[in-house]
């Protein structure tokens, strides 16, 4: 009976991507993963960050570390489901690819 339900909890929740809460645990973990870094010493907090499109059709964007820590700790509340995986992706593509170069 349970491996039932979780199946249908997956076929619903699939198209819609991950569960708010997951998506939650995601953007906190890489925050706190990158916030750290800044704080050791080890990512310079006026390092660019991708951020991908920030309006459709107009040019990619980057901004630095510090105006995205301090866009997701200020903004992260308010956002709708959407607003949220997008910037969860951009945090673990940056949090990838500062490691990486650290």
């Amino acid at each position: 009976m349970i491996r039932v339900l979780r199946g249908i909890r997956d076929f619903i929740a699939s198209p819609l991507g991950k569960p708010r809460a997951a998506l939650q645990e995601s953007l906190a973990s890489n925050w706190v993963a990158i916030k750290l870094s800044v704080m050791r010493g080890q990512i310079e907090p006026s390092a660019p960050i991708y951020i991908g499109e920030v309006q459709p059709g107009r040019d990619c964007g980057y901004m630095t570390v510090e105006s995205v820590l301090k866009t997701v700790e200020d903004s992260w509340g308010h956002w709708d489901r959407k607003a949220m995986a997008w910037w969860c992706q951009v945090l673990e593509q940056a949090n990838s690819d500062l490691m990486a170069g650290a």
